[in-house]
Protein backbone atom coordinates (compact mmCIF):
# COMPACT_ATOMS: atom_id res chain seq x y z
CA UNK A 1 0.00 0.00 0.00
CA UNK A 2 2.82 2.32 0.87
CA UNK A 3 4.54 1.43 -2.39
CA UNK A 4 1.47 2.32 -4.47
CA UNK A 5 1.09 5.60 -2.64
CA UNK A 6 4.75 6.51 -3.30
CA UNK A 7 4.39 5.77 -7.01
CA UNK A 8 1.32 7.99 -7.26
CA UNK A 9 3.17 10.86 -5.55
CA UNK A 10 6.07 10.53 -7.99
CA UNK A 11 3.77 10.58 -11.01
CA UNK A 12 2.05 13.69 -9.72
CA UNK A 13 5.37 15.48 -9.17
CA UNK A 14 6.62 14.61 -12.65
CA UNK A 15 3.45 15.95 -14.21
CA UNK A 16 3.81 19.23 -12.35
CA UNK A 17 7.40 19.62 -13.44
CA UNK A 18 6.49 18.83 -17.03
CA UNK A 19 3.67 21.39 -16.97
CA UNK A 20 5.93 24.02 -15.46
CA UNK A 21 8.66 23.36 -18.05
CA UNK A 22 6.20 23.84 -20.91
CA UNK A 23 5.70 27.44 -19.80
CA UNK A 24 8.70 29.40 -21.13
CA UNK A 25 10.06 31.75 -18.49
CA UNK A 26 10.11 35.36 -19.43
CA UNK A 27 13.31 36.32 -17.55
CA UNK A 28 16.83 35.27 -18.43
CA UNK A 29 17.61 34.44 -14.81
CA UNK A 30 14.85 31.87 -14.93
CA UNK A 31 16.36 30.43 -18.13
CA UNK A 32 19.95 30.31 -16.96
CA UNK A 33 20.18 26.61 -17.61
CA UNK A 34 19.88 27.34 -21.32
CA UNK A 35 23.30 29.04 -21.48
CA UNK A 36 24.19 32.22 -23.38
CA UNK A 37 21.58 33.53 -25.78
CA UNK A 38 23.59 32.92 -28.95
CA UNK A 39 23.75 29.22 -28.22
CA UNK A 40 20.02 28.90 -28.47
CA UNK A 41 18.70 28.21 -31.90
CA UNK A 42 15.48 30.04 -32.68
CA UNK A 43 12.49 27.88 -33.22
CA UNK A 44 11.86 29.40 -36.67
CA UNK A 45 14.68 30.94 -38.69
CA UNK A 46 13.73 33.87 -40.92
CA UNK A 47 14.00 33.08 -44.58
CA UNK A 48 17.41 34.05 -45.98
CA UNK A 49 17.48 37.16 -48.16
CA UNK A 50 17.58 36.49 -51.87
CA UNK A 51 21.16 36.38 -53.20
CA UNK A 52 22.40 39.51 -54.94
CA UNK A 53 23.23 38.59 -58.46
CA UNK A 54 25.64 40.97 -60.15
CA UNK A 55 25.20 40.71 -63.90
CA UNK A 56 28.44 39.98 -65.60
CA UNK A 57 29.37 42.56 -68.23
CA UNK A 58 30.35 41.23 -71.56
CA UNK A 59 33.98 41.83 -72.39
CA UNK A 60 34.26 45.21 -74.06
CA UNK A 61 35.86 45.11 -77.40
CA UNK A 62 38.70 47.56 -77.90
CA UNK A 63 37.59 50.80 -79.46
CA UNK A 64 40.54 50.66 -81.78
CA UNK A 65 41.26 47.01 -82.42
CA UNK A 66 44.85 46.41 -83.38
CA UNK A 67 45.22 46.68 -87.06
CA UNK A 68 46.46 43.75 -88.94
CA UNK A 69 49.88 43.93 -90.45
CA UNK A 70 49.32 45.99 -93.56
CA UNK A 71 52.84 45.55 -94.92
CA UNK A 72 52.94 44.22 -98.40
CA UNK A 73 55.36 41.38 -98.95
CA UNK A 74 58.78 42.71 -100.00
CA UNK A 75 57.64 46.33 -99.64
CA UNK A 76 60.19 48.85 -98.40
CA UNK A 77 58.63 48.82 -94.93
CA UNK A 78 58.74 45.00 -94.92
CA UNK A 79 62.39 45.00 -95.97
CA UNK A 80 63.29 47.70 -93.44
CA UNK A 81 61.78 45.64 -90.61
CA UNK A 82 62.85 42.16 -91.64
CA UNK A 83 66.27 42.52 -93.24
CA UNK A 84 68.05 43.26 -89.93
CA UNK A 85 66.37 40.20 -88.42
CA UNK A 86 67.34 38.03 -91.38
CA UNK A 87 70.92 39.30 -91.21
CA UNK A 88 71.14 38.61 -87.48
CA UNK A 89 69.83 35.11 -88.00
CA UNK A 90 72.28 34.49 -90.84
CA UNK A 91 75.24 35.66 -88.74
CA UNK A 92 74.19 33.86 -85.55
CA UNK A 93 73.33 30.63 -87.35
CA UNK A 94 74.81 30.68 -90.88
CA UNK A 95 72.90 27.79 -92.29
CA UNK A 96 72.18 27.58 -95.99
CA UNK A 97 68.55 28.54 -95.39
CA UNK A 98 69.34 31.56 -93.19
CA UNK A 99 72.02 32.98 -95.46
CA UNK A 100 69.92 32.34 -98.54
CA UNK A 101 66.92 34.11 -96.99
CA UNK A 102 68.93 37.25 -96.24
CA UNK A 103 70.68 37.29 -99.62
CA UNK A 104 67.40 37.02 -101.50
CA UNK A 105 65.89 39.80 -99.40
CA UNK A 106 68.95 41.89 -100.29
CA UNK A 107 68.44 41.02 -103.94
CA UNK A 108 64.88 42.32 -103.77
CA UNK A 109 66.07 45.58 -102.21
CA UNK A 110 68.75 46.08 -104.87
CA UNK A 111 66.35 45.37 -107.71
CA UNK A 112 63.80 47.81 -106.31
CA UNK A 113 66.57 50.42 -106.07
CA UNK A 114 67.48 49.84 -109.70
CA UNK A 115 63.87 50.31 -110.79
CA UNK A 116 63.71 53.55 -108.79
CA UNK A 117 66.96 54.82 -110.35
CA UNK A 118 65.70 54.06 -113.85
CA UNK A 119 62.45 55.92 -113.28
CA UNK A 120 64.32 58.83 -111.66
CA UNK A 121 66.42 59.22 -114.80
CA UNK A 122 63.31 59.33 -116.97
CA UNK A 123 61.50 61.82 -114.74
CA UNK A 124 64.49 64.15 -114.45
CA UNK A 125 65.17 64.05 -118.18
CA UNK A 126 61.57 65.02 -118.91
CA UNK A 127 61.32 67.82 -116.32
CA UNK A 128 63.59 70.86 -116.76
CA UNK A 129 63.00 71.94 -113.16
CA UNK A 130 64.51 68.70 -111.86
CA UNK A 131 67.48 68.54 -114.22
CA UNK A 132 70.50 69.99 -112.40
CA UNK A 133 72.29 70.40 -115.71
CA UNK A 134 69.97 73.30 -116.44
CA UNK A 135 71.26 75.12 -113.35
CA UNK A 136 74.95 74.26 -113.42
CA UNK A 137 76.37 72.55 -116.54
CA UNK A 138 77.62 69.05 -115.88
CA UNK A 139 79.42 68.32 -119.15
CA UNK A 140 83.14 69.05 -119.09
CA UNK A 141 83.16 71.09 -122.31
CA UNK A 142 80.47 73.45 -120.95
CA UNK A 143 82.27 74.16 -117.67
CA UNK A 144 84.67 76.79 -119.05
CA UNK A 145 81.77 78.80 -120.48
CA UNK A 146 79.94 78.67 -117.16
CA UNK A 147 83.04 79.65 -115.20
CA UNK A 148 83.83 82.51 -117.58
CA UNK A 149 80.38 83.93 -117.03
CA UNK A 150 80.79 83.56 -113.28
CA UNK A 151 84.17 85.27 -113.39
CA UNK A 152 82.73 88.07 -115.49
CA UNK A 153 80.11 88.64 -112.81
CA UNK A 154 82.82 88.83 -110.13
CA UNK A 155 84.82 91.32 -112.21
CA UNK A 156 81.79 93.54 -112.81
CA UNK A 157 80.92 93.43 -109.12
CA UNK A 158 84.43 94.43 -108.00
CA UNK A 159 84.55 97.29 -110.50
CA UNK A 160 81.23 98.59 -109.22
CA UNK A 161 82.29 98.32 -105.55
CA UNK A 162 85.51 100.18 -106.38
CA UNK A 163 83.40 103.11 -107.59
CA UNK A 164 81.47 103.41 -104.31
CA UNK A 165 84.06 102.32 -101.75
CA UNK A 166 87.70 101.79 -100.93
CA UNK A 167 90.02 99.46 -99.00
CA UNK A 168 91.89 100.14 -95.77
CA UNK A 169 94.75 97.91 -94.68
CA UNK A 170 95.93 97.96 -91.06
CA UNK A 171 99.51 96.70 -90.70
CA UNK A 172 102.44 96.56 -88.32
CA UNK A 173 106.05 96.92 -89.39
CA UNK A 174 107.02 93.83 -87.38
CA UNK A 175 104.18 91.68 -88.81
CA UNK A 176 105.51 88.96 -91.16
CA UNK A 177 102.11 88.52 -92.88
CA UNK A 178 101.46 92.20 -93.47
CA UNK A 179 103.72 92.72 -96.48
CA UNK A 180 102.17 89.86 -98.56
CA UNK A 181 98.68 91.12 -97.69
CA UNK A 182 99.59 94.65 -98.75
CA UNK A 183 100.81 93.24 -102.08
CA UNK A 184 97.47 91.44 -102.57
CA UNK A 185 95.42 94.55 -101.85
CA UNK A 186 97.60 96.63 -104.14
CA UNK A 187 97.04 94.14 -106.95
CA UNK A 188 93.26 94.20 -106.51
CA UNK A 189 93.31 97.99 -106.37
CA UNK A 190 95.32 98.17 -109.59
CA UNK A 191 93.07 95.67 -111.39
CA UNK A 192 89.66 97.05 -110.38
CA UNK A 193 90.38 100.67 -109.45
CA UNK A 194 90.03 100.67 -105.65
CA UNK A 195 91.18 103.65 -103.61
CA UNK A 196 93.41 102.35 -100.83
CA UNK A 197 94.69 103.62 -97.47
CA UNK A 198 97.45 101.89 -95.50
CA UNK A 199 97.34 102.48 -91.74
CA UNK A 200 100.35 101.68 -89.55
CA UNK A 201 99.69 100.45 -86.03
CA UNK A 202 103.21 101.25 -84.79
CA UNK A 203 103.85 104.36 -86.89
CA UNK A 204 106.43 102.65 -89.12
CA UNK A 205 106.14 101.66 -92.76
CA UNK A 206 106.81 98.58 -94.88
CA UNK A 207 109.12 98.30 -97.90
CA UNK A 208 106.17 98.01 -100.29
CA UNK A 209 104.13 100.83 -98.76
CA UNK A 210 105.12 104.17 -100.31
CA UNK A 211 102.53 106.14 -98.38
CA UNK A 212 100.84 105.40 -95.06
CA UNK A 213 99.14 107.10 -92.13
CA UNK A 214 99.55 106.30 -88.46
CA UNK A 215 96.62 104.79 -86.60
CA UNK A 216 94.69 107.58 -84.91
CA UNK A 217 91.89 105.62 -83.31
CA UNK A 218 90.43 103.85 -86.34
CA UNK A 219 91.58 100.42 -85.10
CA UNK A 220 89.94 101.01 -81.72
CA UNK A 221 86.66 102.06 -83.33
CA UNK A 222 86.64 98.89 -85.44
CA UNK A 223 87.77 96.78 -82.45
CA UNK A 224 90.71 95.33 -84.38
CA UNK A 225 93.00 92.88 -82.62
CA UNK A 226 95.36 91.44 -85.22
CA UNK A 227 97.27 92.55 -88.30
CA UNK A 228 96.97 92.57 -91.20
CA UNK A 229 93.29 93.51 -91.37
CA UNK A 230 91.54 94.61 -94.55
CA UNK A 231 88.39 96.74 -94.33
CA UNK A 232 85.93 97.72 -97.07
CA UNK A 233 84.97 101.34 -96.49
CA UNK A 234 81.87 102.79 -98.15
CA UNK A 235 81.28 106.48 -97.42
CA UNK A 236 79.92 108.11 -95.49
CA UNK A 237 80.17 105.74 -92.53
CA UNK A 238 80.01 102.07 -93.59
CA UNK A 239 82.87 99.78 -92.58
CA UNK A 240 83.03 96.05 -93.34
CA UNK A 241 85.93 93.91 -92.11
CA UNK A 242 86.60 91.52 -95.00
CA UNK A 243 89.86 89.93 -93.89
CA UNK A 244 91.76 89.46 -90.63
CA UNK A 245 95.07 87.89 -91.48
CA UNK A 246 96.71 87.09 -94.80
CA UNK A 247 94.38 86.01 -97.63
CA UNK A 248 94.77 85.03 -101.27
CA UNK A 249 93.55 87.44 -103.94
CA UNK A 250 90.57 85.38 -105.12
CA UNK A 251 89.46 84.80 -101.53
CA UNK A 252 89.76 88.47 -100.72
CA UNK A 253 87.75 89.35 -103.85
CA UNK A 254 84.97 86.96 -102.76
CA UNK A 255 84.89 88.52 -99.30
CA UNK A 256 84.63 92.04 -100.74
CA UNK A 257 81.74 90.99 -103.00
CA UNK A 258 79.95 89.16 -100.17
CA UNK A 259 80.18 92.23 -97.94
CA UNK A 260 78.86 94.50 -100.70
CA UNK A 261 76.06 92.09 -101.60
CA UNK A 262 74.95 91.70 -97.97
CA UNK A 263 74.43 95.47 -97.78
CA UNK A 264 72.65 95.69 -101.17
CA UNK A 265 75.45 97.76 -102.69
CA UNK A 266 75.28 95.92 -106.02
CA UNK A 267 72.85 96.71 -108.87
CA UNK A 268 70.33 93.99 -109.59
CA UNK A 269 71.84 92.91 -112.90
CA UNK A 270 75.31 92.52 -111.37
CA UNK A 271 73.90 90.73 -108.30
CA UNK A 272 72.28 88.16 -110.59
CA UNK A 273 75.62 87.50 -112.28
CA UNK A 274 77.42 86.69 -109.03
CA UNK A 275 74.57 84.46 -107.84
CA UNK A 276 75.30 81.95 -110.57
CA UNK A 277 74.66 78.96 -108.37
CA UNK A 278 71.34 80.37 -107.19
CA UNK A 279 69.80 79.82 -110.60
CA UNK A 280 66.59 77.85 -110.19
CA UNK A 281 66.86 77.64 -106.38
CA UNK A 282 63.75 77.94 -104.22
CA UNK A 283 63.87 80.69 -101.61
CA UNK A 284 62.96 80.31 -97.94
CA UNK A 285 59.76 82.22 -98.63
CA UNK A 286 58.84 79.69 -101.33
CA UNK A 287 59.01 76.79 -98.89
CA UNK A 288 57.12 78.45 -96.04
CA UNK A 289 53.83 77.59 -97.70
CA UNK A 290 52.36 75.26 -100.26
CA UNK A 291 52.77 71.96 -98.42
CA UNK A 292 49.71 69.74 -98.21
CA UNK A 293 48.69 66.12 -97.98
CA UNK A 294 48.03 66.05 -101.70
CA UNK A 295 51.31 65.58 -103.62
CA UNK A 296 49.71 66.78 -106.86
CA UNK A 297 48.92 70.15 -105.30
CA UNK A 298 52.32 70.90 -103.78
CA UNK A 299 54.22 69.60 -106.82
CA UNK A 300 52.27 72.02 -109.00
CA UNK A 301 52.87 74.78 -106.43
CA UNK A 302 56.64 74.25 -106.60
CA UNK A 303 56.58 74.18 -110.39
CA UNK A 304 54.79 77.52 -110.40
CA UNK A 305 57.41 78.98 -108.07
CA UNK A 306 60.29 77.72 -110.22
CA UNK A 307 58.77 79.05 -113.42
CA UNK A 308 61.01 81.85 -114.67
CA UNK A 309 63.82 81.24 -112.17
CA UNK A 310 66.01 79.84 -114.91
CA UNK A 311 65.97 83.14 -116.74
CA UNK A 312 67.77 84.66 -113.75
CA UNK A 313 64.82 86.52 -112.23
CA UNK A 314 64.84 85.30 -108.62
CA UNK A 315 61.76 87.38 -107.83
CA UNK A 316 59.62 85.82 -110.50
CA UNK A 317 56.41 84.03 -109.53
CA UNK A 318 56.43 85.13 -105.94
Amino acid sequence: MKLVLAMLLCATALGAVSAHASEEPTRFIERKSEGWFFYKDPKELPPPPPPIIVPTKPLETAKNPPEKDQQEPFSVSWLRENMPKLLDAAIDDPTKENVEAYMYAQRVAMDKSQRYAEMTTRVVAADPFLDENNRVPIATYTKPFFLRNAQAGISDALKHVAKVGGLWVFFDSKCSFCQPQVNTVQEIAKQYGFVTKFISMDGKTLPNVPEFVANSGQASILNLRITPTTVLVVPPNNYFIVSQGMMAQDQLAERIIAAADSKDLLPKDIALKIHTYDRGVLTNEDTKQGASNDPKKWVQYLKNKLEGRYEGDSNHAQ
